[in-house]
């Protein structure tokens, strides 16, 4: 790993409006490029935009799609890695929940998500492979929403060899949201995390991004009123940046990713992957129903 210095951009995705949202994302990027950041990265179906009915399917894309093609020449243009939520759609009309990476080289991966909530049944498919996208400065790793509250998803990515994981998200937590009480409503997501994430980070060696939509949603029979949550943890476990509390319109969060970082954890003498003993774990593949 290379030192990297990203945006992590929490905005408000139209729901199955890709041509919308790419112009939104353009917006942000150039507001990112004046402070040379390498990586512009967006949360969960960004593109695409969350909708729960036949809009949806209509705007899902084959892979390696329009708007796929459409951010790689953003990508040339302004010399930049960027990362961005599609709904990708296979020649048998399944659709999946599918996080892109492109740079001025090209399409660089895509990762598929993998645990689908009973929510999202009716309108994605799950993968089967935690993929690891290999960039110029990274071995990357993304586990998207619901694949976060999974301690194997963070594990696995590790194992396949990620450096980084990419947690782009599109929620809402606790009893209230940016309507009714902002702040609570980052504060009652922050916590959720901070029961996960530092250990996922830590356990593993690893950076890890949450990077979550921003709410203001309510079109096309989708309600969202999300907090526009960023949070950066180092390999060590420790918060190193994250958005103010209480916010409730777009934010930015600009970083730079330190390689020294994860060499001081991965050497430590209680790095915990070194002492796995995976042959006695055959209990966690087994079927639990």
């Amino acid at each position: 790993m290379d030192d990297i210095k990203i945006a992590a951009i929490s905005m408000v995705s139209r729901p199955a409006n890709p041509r919308e949202n790419i112009k939104k994302h353009i917006e942000w990027i150039e507001k990112a490029i004046p402070y040379k950041v390498d990586w512009c990265l967006f949360p969960e179906m960004s593109i695409t935009g969350f909708c729960f009915d036949r809009n949806f399917f209509q705007a899902s894309e084959a892979f390696n799609g329009p708007s796929t093609q459409k951010m790689i020449e953003v990508a040339k243009k302004y010399n930049i890695t960027i990362g961005f939520g599609v709904a990708e759609k296979d020649h048998s009309d399944i659709i999946r929940n599918t996080y892109v990476l492109v740079s001025p080289e090209g399409f660089l991966g895509r990762y598929r998500k993998t645990h689908i909530p009973p929510l999202e049944y009716t309108i994605e498919a799950g993968a089967e492979e935690f993929t690891v996208i290999e960039t110029k400065k990274a071995r990357v790793g993304v586990n998207i929403c619901f694949d976060n509250w999974f301690c194997e998803s963070g594990r696995i990515s590790y194992l396949n060899g990620a450096e980084i994981i990419i947690a782009p998200f599109y929620m809402c937590w606790g009893s209230d949201d940016i309507r009714t009480n902002p702040l609570k409503a980052y504060n009652d997501w922050r916590e959720l995390a901070m029961i996960n994430f530092r250990a996922v980070a830590w356990q593993n060696g690893v950076y890890h991004i949450t990077i979550n939509s921003c709410g203001g949603v309510n079109e096309k029979g989708v309600e969202y009123y999300g907090p526009p949550l960023i949070i950066i943890i180092n390999p060590l476990g420790e918060i190193e940046a994250e958005t103010k509390p209480g916010q409730t319109t777009e934010q930015m969060v600009i970083h730079t990713l330190k390689a020294d970082t994860l060499i001081k954890r991965r050497c430590d003498a209680l790095f915990h992957p070194r002492f796995r003993k995976p042959h006695i774990y055959k209990k966690i593949s087994e079927e639990s129903f």
